[in-house]
């Protein structure tokens, strides 16, 4: 255990690292009809680039997670951090459509590097139910970022254009490699699996075939998707529809993912007193309620300010609630190859729920009817699934 604490990273330089994929997301989505005017595309063209990001993103964990346990954590979150900050500086930059895409690409590769490695080194460095506690605290971390980042994105693009935003990005990676470099030491353990061929099916097998990562996994891909899906669809209803000026999606936006932030850091309590299962199975029933109130809202009262973000903030407390603690039940019975395992997490996550979220924003069906039916009918099964599900598990709540 000694050795254990010994590796324990600095928990801002973590935070710094999970910051980065929400950073990218949320810092300009205020901007995101001003790049469509300059790049005389429609507003679905710009959307692509949060889509891509995220697919980028969740792909991308399946190739970085065996890196992290060959090369260690330390030399792929220096290399993500720096791929991140070039492909900014590219999309800063960018002269077409196509160039902003493809840098969009590219840092979604650099910033599951992050992610991933973040996670992973949790997993290195603390007991299950430390652990807990902490990718409550990293997802509080991931929710802090929405908080603030749109109105800064907001005012960054009033004073001096939409490309500003990528220019913060470009600085605050460059702050994070210099902070890792010199404060973030290797956390992989010594009896970490290292095979010689760094892709192949059995370093991948005993992961997904264990029931309840698999289950943890598809419930957090699940909660993820919601998550999209009203990230994406809210500057089109908020801006578009209902014509409100970028400075008040900014103080909604914000205000919904500083509850988050809030419920994220008091759920390690909950978790403490209830145990980690518990918390997930309550904070499903408190999504459930979350999206039948916005099914209940959109068939009685017209679609305003109030009715389509109000409800937001019942469903980010029961995120909250789910998140952290099913990412801990999620990586447990990997010590010995947590980066592999924290990669297919984030894969299944991100990837799954940014296609899952996409899929349902292609449909004509209203961002209110897609959230219902994700919250509340989703979060019905997996409430239901639950106990067939992990009843067998060796494992502490």
């Amino acid at each position: 255990m000694m050795q254990a604490r010994e590796k324990r990273p600095a928990f801002w330089i973590l935070m710094g690292a999970v910051m980065l994929s929400p950073l990218a997301i949320d810092i300009y989505l205020p901007a995101l009809t001003a790049m469509a005017g300059e790049f005389e595309r429609s507003y679905a063209a710009l959307q692509l680039t949060i889509t891509l990001f995220l697919m980028s993103v969740g792909v991308g964990q399946l190739l970085v997670g065996p890196l992290t346990d060959r090369f260690g954590r330390r030399p792929v979150l220096l290399g993500g951090v720096a791929i991140y900050m070039v492909a900014a500086l590219i999309g800063m930059t960018a002269i077409s459509i196509e160039m902003l895409y493809f840098s969009r690409i590219l840092q979604g590769l650099g910033a599951c590097a992050s992610v991933t490695v973040a996670f992973a080194a949790v997993r290195d460095g603390y007991t299950p139910t430390e652990g807990a506690k902490l990718y409550s605290y990293l997802n509080g971390s991931l929710t802090l970022v929405p908080s603030l980042a749109p109105v800064m994105g907001g005012a960054l693009t009033v004073a001096l254009g939409w490309r500003s935003n990528f220019a913060f990005m470009t600085g605050f990676a460059a702050l994070l490699w210099l902070s890792a470099y010199w404060r973030f030491g290797e956390t992989r353990p010594p009896g970490t699996l290292i095979e010689k061929r760094l892709y192949r099916w059995s370093r991948y097998r005993p992961v997904l075939f264990n029931r309840r990562f698999l289950y943890y996994a598809i419930l957090v891909s699940t909660m993820m998707a919601a998550i999209l899906v009203y990230v994406s669809a809210a500057p089109v209803v908020m801006m578009d529809r209902l014509r409100q000026p970028e400075w008040v999606f900014s103080l909604w936006f914000g205000g919904n993912a500083l509850v988050s932030t809030v419920a994220f850091f008091i759920v390690p309590r909950l978790m403490a007193r209830w145990g980690r299962k518990s918390t997930v199975q309550r904070g499903l029933i408190v999504v459930v309620g979350g999206g039948v109130l916005i099914a209940c809202l959109y068939g009685s009262v017209p679609v305003s300010v109030v009715t389509f973000m109000g409800p937001i903030a019942l469903l980010s407390i029961g995120f909250s609630m789910v998140l952290g603690a099913a990412a801990s039940l999620a990586l447990e019975p990997f010590p010995e190859r947590a980066g592999t395992a924290a990669a297919l997490l984030g894969s299944i996550q991100l990837g799954g729920g940014a296609t899952l979220a996409t899929l349902l924003l292609m449909t004509p069906l209203a961002p209110q009817v897609s959230l219902a039916l994700i919250c509340s009918g989703g979060g019905i099964v997996l409430w239901v699934l639950a106990k067939r599900v992990t009843e067998n598990a060796n494992s502490s709540d």
